[in-house]
């Protein structure tokens, strides 16, 4: 496998069309290759690791390289990850629930503990991205929130972590 290089990193998407989504999965493709590998090496069953690997690349190639003003895999920090599934992803799949949302922040946590080991992030910035991971309480508090709230109080929510600000 070759080796990741810092530009695999990078987002190059122009536009959300197709076509820019095939070739930036082309570039970043060998970061999630290598954190499979990662995650097998580790003893983790091929089925596991296969789900982390595409919950991670499916919140670096469907939310941070489409909604974040973000132009690299590394510049994720603990609100990118709020906004992600506190505001968007229970907004944009009525069949959210709070196993999907502690899957998901399982796999970015072990995602950037690998990006740690391999020394492309500091322990500071991990540090951070756990922390957020960690707090399964405050995002379970978000989506039972979000079908509770009316009115003005809807629209607070909305408000609080918005991806489209």
């Amino acid at each position: 496998m070759d080796k990741i290089k810092a530009e695999h990193f990078e987002c190059i998407k122009e536009d959300n069309s197709e076509e820019e989504s095939k070739k930036q999965w082309q570039r970043s493709k060998i970061i999630f290759d290598h954190f499979y590998e990662h995650l097998k090496n580790k003893g983790l069953k091929e089925s596991t690791a296969g789900k982390r690997t595409e919950m991670a690349a499916y919140f670096i190639m469907n939310y941070v390289f489409v909604y974040e003003d973000l132009m690299n895999i590394l510049e994720v920090y603990g609100d990118t990850i709020r906004k992600f599934l506190g505001n968007w992803y229970i907004r944009k799949f009525m069949d959210s629930n709070i196993s999907t949302i502690k899957s998901f922040l399982k796999s970015i946590s072990d995602f950037y503990t690998f990006l740690e080991e391999k020394g492309f992030i500091s322990n500071e910035e991990l540090s951070e991205i756990k922390e957020i991971c960690k707090d399964k309480a405050w995002f379970e508090m978000r989506l039972k929130t979000y079908f509770e709230a009316e009115d003005d109080d809807f629209y607070e929510w909305i408000e609080k972590y918005n991806y489209d600000l």
